[in-house]
């Protein structure tokens, strides 16, 4: 449920359609008889039909492919598969930027992501300059821009950590507070539709725009894209406004 919107909306904005007005009847599809079929299963064999039909259309991929599947498409199949025809594989970043699979025949994806990949030469190239001519410290040790140990290694708490509950307290307790969640529509990291479904879940804390959710083009840096950096800012400063 979290992730189709995202994929869907990397598929209308290929198509030059996406609009909040595009995304709704995903969004409420999503919602309705997406999670009906989903939760029936194989008790009601024609449930998993309509997935397979609506899910293809939705998502551009093969309906052989998502048949197999059983219209259940995970992340990295749509990634693979979105512009496997042109020989590309997608970033989970946004979904609509590419690059050359560099094994297109291997059965899964063999590279790294591709705007994670394009960013380590220059970032690395950047920081090291920075450091060693701009700050002075001189040091031997390699710089690494992204440190899959220091990854493993992060403390990410304990399971009873709860910021949607400490969100929900903090709002409550301030009458003044407002909140704006905001997400790029291709993102397939943190997919915006997780947001929205927490916050339909919450109270309306006297009037629903107290917490807002905006989805602009693009994908995790969706503020990168000109068009969709300035329809936040002027967002912001209105919420600032209010």
């Amino acid at each position: 449920m979290i992730n189709l919107p995202s994929m869907a909306a990397a598929k209308l904005e290929r198509e030059g359609r996406l609009s909040a007005q595009t995304m709704a009847p995903v969004e409420a599809y999503t919602r309705g008889q997406f999670a009906t079929d989903f939760f029936a299963g194989r008790s009601d064999p024609a449930a998993t039909g309509r997935m397979v039909d609506t899910v293809t259309q939705l998502t551009g991929l093969d309906r052989n492919l998502v048949a197999r599947l059983g219209g259940r498409v995970d992340i990295g199949t749509f990634l693979r598969e979105s512009h496997r025809d042109q020989g590309k594989i997608d970033s989970v970043y946004d979904s609509n930027v590419t690059a050359w699979d560099p094994f297109p025949g291997a059965a899964q994806q063999q590279s790294g992501d591709p705007i994670l990949n394009a960013l380590i030469a220059p970032t690395t190239s950047a920081m090291v300059d920075f450091i060693t001519r701009t700050v002075g410290w001189k040091i031997d040790a390699r710089y690494n821009a992204l440190s899959y140990e220091v990854n493993a290694a992060w403390d990410n708490g304990q399971a009873k950590d709860s910021p949607v509950t400490d969100l929900r307290k903090a709002i409550a307790n301030d009458p003044r507070m407002k909140v704006m969640i905001v997400h790029g529509y291709n993102d397939l990291s943190c997919p915006f539709f997780g947001s929205q479904l927490i916050i339909d879940q919450m109270p309306s804390f006297g009037t629903p725009s107290r917490i807002r959710l905006d989805v602009y083009p693009g994908g995790h840096m969706f503020y990168s894209r000109n068009g969709s950096g300035a329809a936040f800012r002027a967002d912001a400063k209105a919420l600032y406004a209010q």
